[in-house]
């Protein structure tokens, strides 16, 4: 069974200039710990000339998988603070990497655990989040007298058409959240006359827009 859970739509960018020094955040959907270190090497070899590569990533749904990175910074000054908002903002299958290109001015340990936590929720206020929910892929058959009635139905519910087939009959496809799938059917068992044929065929995550934390 899929576990829902909520990450970027896709990759994002966000700068912050604190104390001569500039911090450039970016964040992106990663499914494995592979993943994450390789975008945070595009990040490396992107900014070569940047004082500090920091990085935190969880991956899976449910009990994530976590690892974060100080890359020279002072121990758990960078890695875990973005990990921490990571945590908070409840992002999964996610990696955050923070660039930072040193301006000059030490900033001490305080200042640089606010500086990658600033910089971190930057990115991640500027970034259009989705959560990945769970819904079941199901086909449909229906015969063409009924096409109106199933049109019609589905004005009101959460269902997704995903496709339509017209031959001697009408196939469609289409992604019905799994709590209101048992009651879906019944209702266009009914309507159909119980002509209606049914298939379910697994579970995929569809993406809805997330609540922000």
């Amino acid at each position: 069974m899929l576990i829902p859970y909520t990450a970027p739509s896709g990759p994002c960018r966000a700068a912050t200039d604190i104390q001569k020094s500039t911090f450039i955040a970016d964040i992106a959907p990663v499914s494995s710990l592979d993943e994450a270190a390789a975008f945070r090497d595009a990040r490396v070899k992107e900014f070569r000339d940047a004082a500090h590569h920091c990085f935190a990533c969880r991956i899976g749904a449910g009990q994530a998988l976590e690892k974060s990175g100080d890359d020279g910074e002072p121990q758990g000054t960078a890695g875990h603070p973005i990990l921490r908002v990571l945590q908070m903002q409840g992002l999964s299958n996610t990696v955050l990497v923070v660039t930072r290109y040193f301006g000059g001015i030490k900033l001490g340990a305080g200042g640089l655990t606010r500086a990658y936590s600033g910089a971190a929720a930057a990115v991640c206020r500027a970034a259009d989040l989705v959560t990945m929910t769970p819904h079941l892929s199901v086909r449909l058959i229906l015969p063409y007298d009924a096409v109106g009635l199933f049109e019609k139905y589905i004005e009101g519910t959460a269902l997704r058409v995903t496709e339509r087939a017209f031959t001697d009959t009408v196939t469609v496809s289409l992604l019905a959240p799994p709590a209101d799938w048992p009651r879906c059917e019944k209702d266009l068992t009914n309507l159909t006359a119980g002509r209606l044929r049914a298939e379910t065929l697994g579970e995929t995550y569809v993406p809805l827009p997330a609540e922000r934390k």
